[in-house]
């Protein structure tokens, strides 16, 4: 699948299954949030239908969160003018060494022991 663009215009649903696509992902991967409320998976494709100019200026749906997991998710941003999706991790602690020493010591200076 390729993005369609219009002079400058692009459509936001086509460039969201792009980038799901593009991870192996597809809309009934994700929970999609709009402004801090979660759309229903039957509103997204009427929600995101739209055409934007994404060439210059400011985001224009900087609002969007693509959630995958309790740790991963795309979200909107702008930069130099050009709005896109950027995917985003929490880090997880297992993958630091001296996980389990950090959080017996801060456990035993907040108990006091």
């Amino acid at each position: 699948m390729w993005l369609v663009k219009t002079e400058n215009l692009i459509n936001l649903l086509d460039e969201t299954i792009y980038i799901l696509n593009k991870y192996n992902l597809d809309l009934n991967d994700v929970t999609v949030l709009f402004k801090g409320e979660v759309i229903n998976a039957s509103d997204v494709k009427e929600k995101l239908n739209v055409d934007y100019d994404n060439s210059w200026g400011h985001c224009n749906f900087e609002e969007i969160q693509l959630i995958i997991d309790d740790y991963t998710w795309f979200e909107r941003t702008s930069y130099d003018g050009y709005e896109k999706y950027i995917l985003k991790a929490h880090p997880l602690l297992s993958n630091f060494k001296n996980q389990e020493s950090h959080s017996e010591n801060f456990l035993r200076g907040f108990h006091g022991n």
